[in-house]
């Protein structure tokens, strides 16, 4: 899917069925109405000026089904794939933070102290401690500043070093893939990849327990937030669009 100016395009979540769509608000959009029975079988939204899209999905034509409604003001149009009901469905997002960044995630478990970091250039080093977890990351930018260590407080588990060198302006972090699941009674970060717009960096530990991903387009991994303690207990993401500086 083609990015567009200014705003980041995060999924779909969902099937292969269906076809695809865009729905694009020409403002904020104020409603969405679901129809539900079981799974969600369509869904139509309305802007700020009152235009009420198409109903994506719902060609079941089930009478059974049932509207709710939810509001919010931060997304600026949907896409996804539908047909008899709605096979998958992604946001586009713009920032609605002084500093132009998007929150995503966290993925992981409550253990640890929080963390969190925005860079003013470019993601251009990553130091991963791991084996059979994630034990700890730490970063560098563009001009040479540092951020963490976030974890590695187990001196008994320090796990080994892995580093990742991003060539940027050319290569840029764009998104990242792991899972999380139980390690010595806690719910940590068990794996770990780094995407960029080049290549994978990763696996890295070992890809046990629940998975997460975000599928993103039109955007720049600006930052990181989590939590992390003995080890690192969750991970998420700042992104911001790509077009801008």
């Amino acid at each position: 899917m083609a990015s567009l100016e200014g705003i980041v395009s995060l999924g779909p979540w969902g099937g292969l069925g269906g076809d695809r769509w865009i729905y694009r608000a020409s403002g904020g959009i104020t409603e969405i109405v679901l129809r539900v029975e079981g799974n969600i079988k369509s869904i139509s939204f309305k802007d700020a000026s009152g235009l009420v899209s198409g109903t994506f999905g719902g060609r079941g034509n089930d009478p059974n089904d049932r509207g709710e409604e939810k509001k919010d003001s931060a997304v600026v149009g949907f896409h996804g794939r539908c047909a008899s009901y709605l096979d998958a469905l992604g946001i586009f997002v713009t920032p609605a933070n002084s500093n132009g960044s998007i929150s995503v995630g966290p993925w992981g478990g409550p253990g640890g102290g929080p963390f969190s970091f925005t860079v003013g250039s470019w993601i251009k080093e990553i130091i991963v401690h791991e084996r059979v977890n994630i034990k700890s990351l730490s970063f560098k930018d563009g001009n040479g500043q540092e951020y963490g260590k976030f974890g590695g407080e187990n001196p008994n588990d320090p796990g080994v070093e892995r580093r990742i060198e991003i060539d940027g302006p050319s290569e840029h972090l764009t998104s990242i893939t792991g899972t999380y699941g139980n390690y010595n009674g806690l719910l940590v970060i068990r794996s770990l990849s780094f995407i960029t717009n080049l290549t994978t960096h990763g696996p890295f530990g070992n890809a046990a327990g629940t998975s997460f991903s975000v599928p993103i387009e039109g955007s720049v991994v600006n930052g990181f937030h989590g939590r992390a303690g003995y080890y690192l207990d969750a991970i998420g993401i700042f992104v911001k669009p790509e077009t801008t500086n």
